[in-house]
């Protein structure tokens, strides 16, 4: 190995497509569609191409008022006690297990950090991490695009990661499931990997720090 050639020592990981993911049997977006009256194959495109959808990911609301804003838009009556359209939308998503391991290892055993570097809603560490999925605690640090008021793939948001992980581009590596994100990671200098499933990503991560 170069001595002089960075080491790897962080994880960057991307949060839904990644660290969790949708089963092919997966019925909650159908679910929601029907309450939407939409057919289920628009329901995705129909709230997450929404301008609402783009403030909510930068901050500039709530993902409470979000979720208002989809009741008022589809006629559906709005109680602040049940799960949220989108909540109910991604309600069959599974964690990735293995990567989860993997990423666990490297923090526990080898030094690494690891974190979540997401584009989200403000209720990404809370509704999600901590008590969807209970795995909050098993990062260093999440960065969310509603808490900094900037998204993926704005090269801002990975130096915003980078500065604080207190590390450089060679020595991080980030994975998503969106090839714009991973060309921006990678037009940085990071070590950026294309999630398209579970073991391919681990297996790409092994190699990757293998390979210095």
């Amino acid at each position: 190995m170069d001595k002089d050639k960075p080491v790897i020592k962080t994880l960057i990981l991307d949060f839904g497509g990644v660290l969790v993911t949708m089963p092919p049997d997966a019925g909650s977006a159908r679910r929601v569609a029907g309450e939407l009256g939409l057919p289920w194959p628009e329901v995705m495109s129909a709230l997450l191409g929404s301008a609402d959808w783009e403030a909510a990911l930068v901050g500039e609301i709530t993902a409470e008022e979000f979720d208002r804003r989809v009741h008022d838009r589809y006629g559906l009556p709005y109680d602040v006690r049940r799960p949220s359209v989108l909540y109910r939308l991604f309600e069959d998503e599974v964690l990735s297990h293995q990567l989860l391991g993997l990423a666990d290892d490297l923090r526990c055993r080898h030094g690494f950090q690891v974190a979540v570097l997401s584009n989200a809603t403000t209720d990404l560490e809370t509704a999600l991490l901590r008590d969807k999925f209970g795995i909050l605690q098993r990062f260093d640090h999440v960065i969310n695009s509603a808490r900094v008021g900037v998204k993926k793939p704005d090269p801002a948001i990975y130096r915003l990661a980078l500065d604080r992980l207190g590390v450089a581009a060679p020595e991080a590596i980030f994975v998503d499931d969106m090839p714009g994100n991973v060309a921006a990671a990678a037009a940085l200098g990071i070590h950026a990997i294309h999630f398209t499933g579970e073991a391919q990503a681990v297996e790409a991560i092994r190699q990757r720090l293998e390979a210095g």
